[in-house]
């Protein structure tokens, strides 16, 4: 009886691992992706907040963005965000001008230290977004770097 059921389930490993390779069945059908709703698959800054729900969010001047003036190199952008808001529990990374401006989004713990460090790709100058979500809120920060040999494709 054992035997059957291993036989079986190797036949329909087999199966899924050759629909894969022959591109019959894909990722995305296999685990049922819900692109629509991805904001990471967003196209603009307003689509990224719109999905995020955080289209009102309300500039702060809590919360502060480290990162270059000038970017020599837009393959790699050192970005640091911290926030001073009172219970914050979400920080967003948004690079405007990219193809895809959601860069990352970080959630915090309570008694987490609300501040992250990380490095962005940018292909060209843009604004550096950070949104924070702080109980029911969100606030809003934005630097521009100035990116001079492109990331992104540049």
């Amino acid at each position: 009886m054992k035997r059957r059921s291993f036989l079986k389930g190797s036949i329909a490993a087999g199966a899924a691992g050759a629909g894969l390779a022959a591109g019959i069945l894909t990722p995305n059908m296999a685990f049922a992706d819900d692109v629509a709703d991805n904001p990471f698959k967003a196209k603009s800054v307003d689509e990224v907040l719109k999905m995020l729900g955080a289209s009102g969010a309300e500039s702060s001047d809590k919360i502060k963005i480290k990162a270059p003036e000038i970017a020599e190199n837009g393959a790699v952008v050192p970005v640091g965000i911290t926030s001073e808001i009172p219970g914050t529990t979400e920080i967003i990374s948004i690079t405007a001008k990219n193809p895809t401006p959601l860069a990352a989004r970080y959630t915090f713990g309570e008694g987490a230290v609300p501040a992250i460090k990380s490095r962005f790709k940018m292909g060209k100058t843009t604004d550096v977004i950070a949104v924070v979500k702080a109980g029911d809120k969100y606030y809003t920060a934005k630097k521009e770097v100035k990116v001079t040999k492109g990331g992104c494709g540049g």
